[in-house]
């Protein structure tokens, strides 16, 4: 019955103000027991309508059929800011495409796009001649890993990018972006080293830092990686997922970096890569990221490291908290321990009495 009314509705471009009061009653009442496919049929139909009711419109745009909900999203003009905010912000992508294919899109709508759609929905905002994004917007998609993975290049043919963008996603940079985020990380070490006044840039031998190096370097040895990372970790103070990614096979020039921010030697860095990633990474690769040793200054590297760091604080402030699975075993075989020695003083008690 609804499908029929509609499709009288759709019929004509005009109705007076008692037609579209009976439509609307009638639409409001039906749709909820209507079919989905009968619900698709009049999504598609009354989507761009220039007089259909805005009560119903909103009813089609929020509805859990995504092919219904999507004509409304993608071609009704009269939708209300805050719905389209929300479902850029809730989801899913394939209504967020909807969203980001709309003739016009306010500033508020583009920047929850930016912070919460996957890939496929930014680059149609990438796409589009019609929207430059604005800075903070720039800013939101610098901080998503994800995004800079999938859409490095293009971000950065846009100028999309900031340089503490490119520094802080190193790790997750194509290799074409790389470069561009060193010399980003050369030049902030230059300014800085020429802020600092005469006189204060020595640097004194810290012999725990020493002792941290040669920690490091022994767990290297005895190829111990969950040790390393741990280590490594609270030498940067770096994220345990962040010195875990660094030693995956494709990380060996983030590796490098850390190593090389840590103070490193070329021998050490050179052995430290070798014992950890020299079954899983050709000869070839090796001497790439030791001509990246040579050329990176301590200062760059201790600038993209600092990045790093911001890039986990933002991270884990967003996503819940949870402990490393080594970290786990230890505290299982504490637990153990404690237990056993709690059964050992009930027996010698027992005993006793």
């Amino acid at each position: 019955m609804l499908l029929s009314a509609t499709e009288l509705y759709a019929g004509r471009p005009r109705h007076d103000v008692e037609d579209k009061k009976i439509f609307l009653e009638l639409a409001q009442n039906l749709l909820p027991s209507t079919p989905v496919s009968d619900r698709r049929r009049i999504a598609n139909l009354l989507a761009s309508h220039p007089e259909m009711p805005d009560d119903f419109l909103e009813n089609l745009a929020t509805d859990d059929d995504h092919l219904t909900a999507y004509p409304a999203l993608r071609y009704s003009p009269r939708l209300p800011v805050d719905l389209l905010v929300s479902t850029a912000v809730s989801g899913p992508d394939t209504l967020r495409k909807a969203v980001a294919n709309r003739p016009s899109l306010r500033e508020s709508v583009i920047s929850a796009l930016c912070e919460h759609a996957g890939a496929d929905v930014v680059r149609i905002l990438l796409d589009r001649n019609d929207i430059l994004l604005t800075s903070t917007q720039q800013a939101k998609l610098s901080r998503r890993s994800d995004i800079v993975a999938a859409l490095g290049l293009e971000l950065a043919g846009q100028d999309a990018l900031n340089p503490d963008g490119l520094m802080g996603q190193f790790l997750h940079l194509p290799p074409q972006l790389k470069n561009k985020a060193v010399a980003a990380a050369e030049l902030t070490s230059l300014v800085k080293q020429a802020q600092v006044p005469a006189g204060q840039q020595a640097k004194y031998t810290d012999t725990a830092h020493l002792r941290l190096q040669d920690a490091i370097y022994n767990e290297a040895l005895n190829q111990n990686r969950i040790r390393f990372s741990d280590l490594l970790g609270r030498g940067l103070g770096l994220s345990q997922a962040t010195c875990d990614m660094m030693l995956q096979e494709d990380q060996a020039e983030g590796l490098t970096v850390a190593l090389k921010a840590l103070g490193f030697g070329l021998r050490h860095t050179t052995t430290v890569l070798v014992r950890l990633l020299g079954t899983r990474v050709s000869l070839q690769e090796i001497r790439a990221v030791l001509r990246l040793y040579r050329t990176l200054s301590t200062g760059a590297a201790e600038v993209l490291v600092g990045q790093w760091i911001l890039q986990d604080q933002q991270t884990l402030a967003k996503t819940p908290q949870h402990q490393p699975q080594y970290q786990e075993v230890r505290q299982q075989k504490e637990t153990a321990t404690d237990l056993s020695k709690k059964s050992a003083a009930n027996a010698l008690k027992d005993a006793s009495l």
